[in-house]
């Protein structure tokens, strides 16, 4: 007697797997989720991985490092138990980045102190402002170090000073997502290339993975954009353009952006082709906040709702997509999933009430939790195969 494991997927259909933002938590999450996938053999069958800050760190990290599968997930649990923090302190105090942040820091502020006491001598005097002095509605310099620039160089450690072009052949192709505030576009990290439509495609060849992924997971309330001079070719010219880049959530947290199949081509990036797409989130959760009694709490909760409706109606578009044809599947492994609408829990099922509220920073992650959020992870995986993809999966037959 033999076993013969069996797909009724054709072999030559693609997965696109899309890796959502949420710090930490999005990585102890996805990385259960990665997890659940390779161990049905159909991680082996993603193209393209999208992402977006936390699960930007996860994806790079399975895209680069090398090793198999438990290298990768060990390597990860050292990460998530350290944390960012601590390493990132201990950058700032012991490089030139540190330094090179608090003057940059002073020197904006220095700049913006003097316009702002010159737009007010000019305002008693009743001088109109001209539109030729730019200076002083916005600062003629870039911010060359920062906050976001220490976390870079923490980053470029764990990731051993790697360049994209060094990304593994054998993995999934890796598309970074970041937000281009100047354009107010996506702005997309590949092996291959760095594109935005508005301003075309650049090289990557001389860009660190750790360059790629603290764009795409500088979160805008605590770490300032990164502030730099690209060169750009399209329609056959070359323009030098200044980029400010910031966490590619606040574009679309659910690294989808890339992979919708009614891009056109001829300005977006080309994704690739696939039949089906995994959307991995682990953004926002469903509890109930404090009251916003006071203006900043406002703005946070206001920034937040509207944060929640983006990605509600991204997922509203997958299914539409579904239903028009233009997706032959997609799966929606949540860690915010209603348990009650599983078809098939598993009995020790690590529950949502088990995971809600852990923070989405990049603080040490204990053992504990690093165990809960990516067994969640791995379990709705599982569930929601065997609910809706029953036939991706391979079949045993006894013969």
């Amino acid at each position: 007697m033999r076993i013969i494991e069996l797909s009724h997927q054709p072999v030559e259909s693609k997965i696109a797997l899309a890796l959502s933002g949420g710090g930490s938590r999005a990585m102890a999450f996805h990385l259960g989720c990665l997890r659940a996938l390779n161990e049905t053999g159909l991680l082996n069958r993603v193209s393209v991985i999208s992402s977006v800050s936390g699960g930007s760190v996860l994806a790079a990290l399975y895209c680069s490092e090398p090793g198999d599968f438990s290298d990768f997930e060990r390597k990860v649990r050292e990460v998530l138990a350290r944390g960012l923090v601590r390493p990132a302190l201990m950058t700032a105090l012991t490089t030139s980045e540190g330094l090179n942040a608090v003057a940059a820091a002073s020197l904006l502020a220095v700049d913006r102190l003097a316009a702002l006491i010159i737009r007010q001598i000019l305002k008693l005097s009743r001088i109109p402002i001209g539109r030729n002095l730019k200076w002083l509605s916005r600062s003629l310099f870039r911010r060359w170090a920062s906050r976001t620039t220490i976390l870079r160089r923490t980053f470029s450690g764990l990731f051993n000073g790697r360049k994209l072009p060094e990304l593994r052949s054998d993995r999934p192709k890796l598309i970074i997502v970041a937000c281009e505030l100047r354009a107010k576009a996506a702005f997309y990290f590949t092996a291959e290339r760095l594109h935005c439509w508005r301003y075309g495609s650049a090289d990557s060849s001389n860009v660190e993975i750790a360059h790629a992924v603290v764009a795409s997971a500088s979160y805008p309330v605590v770490l300032p954009a990164l502030d730099e001079l690209m060169t750009f070719e399209k329609e056959g010219k070359s323009m030098v353009r200044r980029v400010t880049l910031t966490d590619g959530g606040v574009y679309d947290n659910m690294g989808l952006a890339p992979l919708w199949p009614d891009r056109d081509l001829q300005i977006s990036l080309d994704a690739g082709k696939f039949d089906r797409i995994i959307a991995c989130r682990a953004g926002y959760g469903l509890e109930i906040s404090d009251p916003a009694a006071f203006m900043p709490s406002r703005m946070i909760a206001a920034f937040e709702s509207i944060f929640a409706r983006s990605q509600n109606l991204t997922t509203k578009r997958l299914f539409d997509l579904k239903r028009a044809g233009r997706i032959e599947d997609i799966l929606l492994p949540y860690l915010g999933q209603d348990d009650r609408r599983l078809a098939v829990p598993p009995e020790d099922l690590v529950t949502q009430e088990n995971v809600a509220g852990y923070p989405t920073d990049f603080s040490a992650m204990p053992d504990e939790w690093i165990d809960r959020l990516s067994r969640r992870g791995e379990q709705l995986v599982h569930a929601l195969l065997a609910e809706h993809w029953s036939d991706a999966l391979p079949v045993k037959e006894v013969l």
